[in-house]
């Protein structure tokens, strides 16, 4: 009977360690994601800008190329 008890005591510590991992990973993940989300903003930002600059360039260098040819 004393034994039944040792070993339900043991696995009721492991059980809990098991959940407090779990649980910090879970957090730690999420802190990542969120991370990671703020990121992926800022580089579609990124990328935006610079898409709205290529075409102003492009458009430059059309109209340059309408009135002095093709730079080549």
């Amino acid at each position: 009977d004393d034994r039944y008890w040792v070993r339900r005591k043991k696995n009721n510590v492991a059980a809990k360690r098991s959940r407090d991992a779990r649980r910090l990973k879970e957090n730690q993940i999420a802190i990542r994601a969120g991370f990671l989300e703020k990121e992926n903003s800022a580089l579609r930002m990124e990328v935006a800008d610079l898409r709205r600059e290529l075409g102003r360039t492009k458009n430059i260098v059309a109209k340059y190329e309408t009135s002095h040819g093709p730079l080549e």
